[in-house]
């Protein structure tokens, strides 16, 4: 301080040098520490601080107190300026206004003395203010002793002991250790005041009691003290324990006051410190602002009484020029544009101006040649008396930064060069940059012009359909189940959109890389040069006119060096540089080889890289329609993708090789789309006819009702309702109902169609997307290969339906019973005759025709299986059911027709046929009908026929008549009946008494055995009998009375005639 104060007292006398030396060091010196000095290994609240910030280490601390006030305003005006500019670290205040556990290190020790420095200060005025509380509270009360007398009886305790008794085990409950202090992250922590002061009351409870020798301890059972001692000692005893009460609650309030005036001192310590310390420093502030105050009005006093220096003389100039001086200013300018090249290249850069850049860095080396170089001017530097390497060695390390800009330059024009969507011009500079700055053959640039554009193809081919972000738009959200059906649509619509841009971006990308190329180095209609070549011939003319056919080009590509001189900032002080520099341009060769292509090289190069792009492209668009699930959605991307052709600008040729790779990937998809579609088709084929006969094997009959077209065809479809439905679905729907109707005619069933729509939907579908792919009028060769590639995958699908048929009818453990028999049949008859699926899967014709003859076979196969087990089982049936008849009772029946047992077996025979769902419109129904019942009459009159009753007769002449109405083809078995009937008939009855029985029968059962009959053409109706069209057959002899039909019987309500009748 001494030197300090000595050199400040010299400084202002006027003896700077060398006093000002220390001025300088010790304001250095203390701006370091204040702010700069970085605490290594110490933080204050977690973050790293930075001098010390302290109000003992600030500046006016220096100086005495009568300065305090202007270096205060004068501090903190500066202060705020630094602030403001970021010139100092941000800081985080004092080390004492931090928090107390937060603070490590060296910054917690200075914390601590700082602390312990202002309890110090403050416990000295408190001293000086008030008295301390006295110490009587920790002084023991001993009340006399109590004579011992003997007890009387046992007395009980009085509510004053419980209380003693109870404050005592309060107190007691404060561990012994309490006052000592604890130990936490290793340092020592006091205790708070409360503990200290409960501690000190427990210690004087302690004594107090323990010096009354005749009070008992609270652990004293009351009636062993009222055993030992009398009435009167006991209230003796009590009345001492209320004084012992007394004096502890009076020594409690006062340790509660020690604990009040402690926890007030500390409250004031922490928190009114910074108050008493700033009160402090205002006033030593104060102090040494007067005495700054005074010092200054002392050095103005100083410096007024001094003589004012003497002016300058300037230099006069003779004949208006100095040669010097002209030198002295060319030469600033060279410095100047060396200066200033690294803002202005780094400007340039940012804006991706990389042709206009490698112009400025190449004037800048001849700038910096000119300067170092003396042996290639006419007049030197030397000569001028300047020695610019000596006396400016900033020249040298000015171009030492500049260099390095080259290797930017290259690198950030050569990324450049993958984005496709800059301009032919554009990409010309960039490759004129390359060309120029790194002596790159103009062959060069091209291949890494293609190379570049290579990868952004690549990073463009690397795009996937994001399936995992759809999948979780359609899951179900906030617990609502589905979504409609728009947003399922708009779920098809995104991958078709997204892959159409991808596509789109992939070509967009070839298309300019090639039109880019060719506006480059391709020569204009064979006459008119390159774009780059007439660059090239403008850099090297001497003329500094823009030629005529660049008018639609952009200026900045015909770049001369004094239009870039006049884009800078500085360009005024530029205006001194001499003419050969404001003239420079770069030196081509345009006779070398590295500054032309030859057109077929060029030709070569571009169709290598376009043959190696579009390969590119096919194995990526391959990959991007994996994601497309119909034709429909393809056929979407391909139209959209060929429009875009049309106008991509491209030439036909190439138009003509996307489109053959496009249709070439399109072919492929749509073969696999339909072949996992008849894959599917079959597996759930497959799937369904294996879950339907284990459901026809497991539930029976209850499950095989629904299988039977007789009981689907008085199922009636619930009608629709148009009120339910919106206004578009109206006609749908009743579409529906109609086609439901339809089926049902039909007798196709609902697990038939259930097992049969798959693959009709499959086949429906293909054919759609065949008309679809036919309706945009597309090439016939197109159509033509689509249909050749997806031909054998529908071969290979009639095959395998076949083969599962056959596979399960063959098979017992699927086909049980009958009701397995009866659904293949009807599969296969459905198949072979009226299902779509064959005509419309696509096969070939030949396959066609086998599909249909093979199902054929194997419904006949199934049929005769099924007729064989149908027939047995009736007749076993029937042969159960027959009993014989006693040959008492034999005389007293008389028959007059068929038996019931044979009634209920051809009704059996009847139900089955109908099962089979032959309808009478199929050809092969009449044959069927004919063949099973010849197979069941033969069967049945066969060994085991009873062939001595009556009743037996009767039977053989109704089935002879049935057997006779179906032709010539059952004449031999009629003979056979007729003479079987010859031979065992009585005596007593006649041959056409048992004809006649059989009519008769026939024409009262044929609407039960309709099934059984042949079809007869329609009769015209009788006016006298209108019930002759329905009974074809012969209407029935009345036996009581008039035959009366079941119409007449239930005749019919006068409201009848009001119920619609189908389309009416």
């Amino acid at each position: 301080m001494a030197y300090l104060t000595l050199s400040t007292v010299l400084c202002i006398v006027g003896f700077q040098c060398p006093w000002i030396v220390i001025q300088f060091g010790w304001f250095v010196g203390w701006v370091y520490l204040r702010f700069y000095k970085k605490h290594s290994g110490d933080t204050l609240g977690g973050t790293v601080t930075y001098g010390d910030r302290s109000e003992t280490f600030s500046l006016v601390s220096w100086f005495p107190p009568f300065l305090h006030k202007p270096l205060t305003l004068l501090g903190n005006f500066v202060f705020n300026l630094a602030t403001r500019f970021h010139l100092i670290p941000t800081s985080n205040g004092d080390v004492e206004i931090g928090s107390y556990n937060q603070v490590p290190g060296s910054a917690r020790a200075e914390a601590e003395r700082r602390r312990a420095l202002a309890l110090k200060a403050l416990d000295q005025r408190l001293a000086n203010s008030t008295s301390p509380v006295g110490g009587s509270s920790s002084t023991p009360v001993h009340p006399p002793r109590i004579p011992p007398q003997a007890a009387t009886g046992p007395v009980k305790p009085s509510n004053i002991e419980r209380q003693k008794s109870n404050t005592l085990n309060t107190y007691s409950m404060v561990p012994t250790n309490a006052s000592a202090p604890a130990i936490s992250n290793g340092h020592v922590s006091l205790l708070h005041p409360l503990e200290k002061q409960a501690t000190r009351a427990n210690r004087t409870l302690s004594m107090s009691v323990s010096g009354v020798d005749d009070v008992p301890s609270t652990d004293v059972d009351p009636d062993e003290l009222f055993a030992k001692h009398t009435i009167s000692e006991v209230k003796f005893m009590q009345q001492r324990l209320r004084h012992v009460e007394f004096n502890f609650l009076a020594r409690s309030r006062v340790a509660d006051a020690d604990a009040k005036q402690e926890e007030l001192r500390l409250m004031v310590g922490e928190r009114y410190r910074d108050l008493l310390q700033a009160s402090t420093s205002i006033i030593a502030i104060a102090t040494s602002a007067q005495r700054v105050k005074q010092a200054l009005e002392e050095a103005k006093e100083t410096i007024l009484l001094q003589e004012e220096p003497p002016l300058p003389q300037q230099p006069s100039l003779k004949n208006g020029s100095d040669a010097h001086l002209h030198t002295l200013q060319l030469l600033s300018a060279h410095i100047k544009l060396l200066l200033d090249a690294p803002e202005h290249l780094w400007r340039l850069i940012e804006r991706k101006k990389y042709f206009p850049a490698a112009w400025l860095f190449l004037l800048a080396r001849v700038v910096h040649r000119a300067l170092v170089r003396e042996d290639e001017q006419d007049v030197t530097w030397s000569s001028q008396g300047v020695s610019v390497l000596d006396e400016f060695p900033l020249v040298q390390r000015q171009w030492d930064t500049v260099a390095q800009f080259r290797s930017q330059i290259i690198h950030k024009a050569t990324l450049s060069l993958r984005d496709y969507d800059s301009s032919a011009e554009d990409t010309c500079a960039i490759l004129l940059t390359l060309h120029l700055l790194d002596s790159r053959p103009l062959m060069e640039s091209l291949s890494v012009f293609l190379a570049q554009r290579s990868k952004t193809l690549q990073s463009s081919l690397a795009w996937k359909y994001d399936l995992d972000s759809t999948n979780l738009s359609t899951k179900k959200q906030n617990g609502h189940a589905g979504q409609s059906s728009a947003v399922l649509s708009d779920f098809r619509r995104r991958p078709v959109k997204e892959i159409k841009e991808a596509t789109q971006t992939a070509l967009d990308a070839i298309s300019r890389t090639v039109k880019t190329a060719r506006s480059i180095f391709q020569e204009e209609d064979g006459c008119k040069s390159s774009l780059v070549r007439r660059v090239l011939e403008h850099i090297q003319s001497d003329s500094s006119t823009l030629p005529d056919q660049t008018q639609a080009h952009s200026t900045e590509l015909y770049l001369t060096t004094q239009s870039l001189l006049t884009t800078l900032p500085s360009s005024t002080h530029f205006l001194l540089l001499p003419p050969d520099l404001r003239s420079y341009k770069p030196y081509v060769d345009l006779n070398s080889s590295s500054s032309s292509i030859q057109p077929s090289q060029f030709a070569q190069k571009l169709d290598e890289w376009f043959q190696t792009s579009i390969l590119s492209l096919q194995r990526a668009v391959a990959g991007w329609f994996a994601d497309l699930h119909s034709v429909k959605e393809l056929w979407s991307v391909r139209a959209s993708t060929l429009r875009w052709l049309s106008t991509s600008g491209l030439e036909k040729s190439e138009i003509s090789e996307m489109t053959k790779i496009l249709d070439e990937s399109c072919k492929q998809r749509a073969a696999e789309i339909w072949r996992l579609k008849l894959a599917g088709s079959m597996d759930s084929f497959s799937q369904r006819l294996d879950s339907t006969l284990l459901s026809l094997a497991e539930s029976g009959k209850v499950r095989y009702k629904e299988a039977s077209p007789v009981n689907f065809l008085f199922q009636a479809p619930p009608i629709p309702n148009s009120t339910q439905s919106g206004l578009g679905s109206v006609d749908s729907s009743f579409q529906k109902y109609t086609s439901s109707l339809r089926r049902q005619l039909v007798g196709r069933t609902v697990l038939l169609d259930d097992v049969l729509a798959t693959l009709e939907s499959c086949a429906r579908t293909i054919r759609q997307d065949l008309a679809h792919v036919m309706a945009g009028n597309e090439s016939p060769e197109l159509v033509k290969q689509l249909e050749t590639t997806y031909r054998p995958d529908a071969d290979a699908l009639c095959a395998n339906v076949i083969e599962k048929l056959e596979r399960t009818a063959n098979s017992p453990e699927q086909v049980p019973n009958t009701d397995g028999l009866v659904f293949i049949s009807r599969v296969s008859d459905e198949l072979s005759t009226s299902s779509p699926f064959v005509s419309e899967i696509g096969c070939q014709p030949s396959v066609l025709q086998d599909f249909r003859e093979t199902t054929a076979a194997l419904h006949n196969r199934v049929v005769d299986r099924w007729q064989t087990h149908t027939v047995s089982s009736v007749v076993r049936e029937f042969r159960t059911a027959r009993r014989p008849i006693h040959p008492v009772l034999t005389a007293s029946l008389k028959p007059s027709g068929p038996s019931p047992e044979l009634v209920q077996s051809l009704l059996a025979l009847s139900t089955s046929i109908q099962d089979l769902g032959a309808p009478r419109s199929r050809p092969w129904q009449q044959p069927l009908v004919k063949t099973t019942l010849e197979h069941f009459v033969t069967e049945l009159t066969s060994e085991e026929w009873e062939e001595g009753s009556l009743q037996s007769l009767y039977d053989m002449a109704f089935l002879q008549k049935l057997v006779t109405l179906h032709g010539e083809a059952q004449d031999e078995l009629s003979s056979r009946l007729e003479k079987r009937l010859q031979e065992n008939l009585p005596s007593d009855i006649e041959l056409d008494t048992l004809h006649n029985s059989a009519a008769d029968a026939l024409s009262r059962t044929q609407t039960l055995f309709a099934t059984l009959l042949p079809q007869l053409s329609i009769p015209q109706p009788d006016s006298t009998d209108k019930f002759s069209a329905f009974l074809r057959f012969g209407a029935p002899l009345p036996q009581e009375g008039q035959f009366q039909p079941a119409v007449e019987v239930a005749k019919p309500r006068s409201r009848f005639g009001l119920l619609l009748v189908g389309g009416a």
